[in-house]
C-alpha cells in the first residue's frame, strides 16, 4: 500500500488491445478521483476501500477562461512542433469544450514525469491546477523550441559544409578540365620566382 498513490482516478475499461509483442494496451476513460484509505484484499488483484475526493468547482470568470487558453494554444504549438505526436491529438483539443476536460487531458498526456502528473491530479482546486499545468507546458513548449532551434543550426552548418565541399569537387573538375590546376601554377611560379 505504501508504494501506491493516496489519490487515484476511478476510470471505466473502453478496449484492451493484445499487442504483437505480447504486451497489452488498454484505454481507459477517468471518471473521477477518489482517495485510498486501505487495501482490503491482495489476491488475485487488489481490492480497497476509498472515498471520494473532492474537488472545487470550474471557475466561469473570464481570467479562468484566459488561462484555459493559454494552456490550449501552447499544447496546441507543441503538438505542432514535435513530429512525433499525431496530429489528430490537435484535432482532439480542439474539439474538447469542458474546460475541466481540457485540463485532465493535456495533464495526462503533456511528457512530465509521473509525480508532477500526481500533484496536478491531487490539486482540488481548479485555477491552481491550471496554473500547475501552464508552467509545465511553458516549460515544455521551450524546451522544445530550443531543441529545434538547435537542431536547425546544427543542419545549417553542415548543410554549408556539405556546399562547400561540394563546390571544392566542382572547381577541382573544371580546373582538370581545363588541364592543370591554376593553384599549383601560381605556387610553381611563386617558387620560381624566389630561386631566380
Amino acid at each position: 500500500q505504501e508504494q501506491l498513490f493516496k489519490i487515484g482516478t476511478i476510470a471505466r475499461i473502453l478496449k484492451i488491445f493484445r499487442m504483437p509483442d505480447g504486451n497489452t494496451t488498454v484505454i481507459i476513460q477517468g471518471k473521477k478521483r477518489f482517495k485510498l484509505k486501505e487495501i482490503t484484499e491482495f489476491d488475485p488483484y487488489l481490492k480497497a476501500k476509498i472515498e471520494a475526493y473532492d474537488v472545487n468547482k470550474v471557475p466561469k470568470d473570464n481570467k479562468f477562461k484566459a488561462l484555459v487558453d493559454s494552456i490550449k494554444d501552447m499544447a496546441l504549438r507543441i503538438i505542432e512542433q514535435s513530429p512525433n505526436i499525431p496530429s489528430e491529438a490537435s484535432f482532439a483539443i480542439k474539439n474538447i469544450e469542458s474546460n475541466s476536460f481540457l485540463i485532465n487531458f493535456i495533464a495526462s498526456n503533456m511528457n512530465a514525469a509521473v509525480e508532477q502528473k500526481q500533484a496536478i491530479l491531487e490539486e482540488t482546486s481548479p485555477r491552481k491546477r491550471a496554473q500547475m499545468l501552464l508552467q509545465y507546458v511553458s516549460k515544455e513548449l521551450k524546451m522544445l523550441e530550443l531543441k529545434n532551434d538547435i537542431q536547425s543550426k546544427v543542419k545549417t552548418d553542415i548543410d554549408q559544409q556539405q556546399k562547400e565541399y561540394f563546390l571544392n569537387q566542382q572547381m577541382k573538375m573544371i580546373q582538370e578540365e581545363l588541364g592543370g590546376n591554376p593553384q599549383d601554377e601560381e605556387i610553381e611560379a611563386v617558387s620560381y620566382t624566389h630561386l631566380t
